[in-house]
């Protein structure tokens, strides 16, 4: 009868072994591909990765999704030490965290953030011009014309 260490060592001994395998399988599959995109001039759109990728839907019952491609965004923030660039968006990088004020780190031509609140707050404040709220005590409307 076999010990729980001997097999352990089996186990460990066998998965070596595979990853062997798999790495001289890879080769001959990763040859058999390239192969084939040159034989029939794939690209990558053609086999649903890069930006142009194809929407595909998964079809399910209860859901469907797409898969898009997502373009990286356009870098705000630049750190004059390293050169490193951040979007401003997800989790802030370590060179910025400690800024009180971001716009020390702004690239050129990149408006600030409260630029641009204070500009889309402009733009709103200008849709309602010409417009009177009436209000009842049912309903709220909202129309062009003044009421009395």
């Amino acid at each position: 009868m076999k010990t729980y260490l001997a097999v352990k060592s089996e186990i460990a001994k066998l998965e070596k072994q595979a990853e062997a395998l798999r790495k001289n399988e890879l080769k001959s599959v990763i040859a058999k591909i390239r192969h084939a995109i040159d034989e029939y001039g794939l690209t990558a759109t053609d086999l649903g990765f890069g930006t142009g990728a194809r929407k595909t839907a998964v079809k399910t019952v209860k859901t469907v999704k797409r898969r898009t491609a997502r373009s990286a965004g356009v870098a705000k923030y630049r750190d004059p030490a390293t050169g490193q660039t951040w979007t401003g968006h997800g989790r802030p990088p370590a060179w910025i965290v400690a800024a009180k004020n971001r716009d020390d780190f702004l690239i050129a031509g990149a408006a600030s953030p409260a630029r641009k609140r204070a500009a889309a707050k402009k733009k709103a404040a200008g849709t309602r011009r010409g417009r009177k709220t009436i209000k009842t005590p049912a309903v709220t409307i909202e129309s062009g014309a003044a009421a009395g």
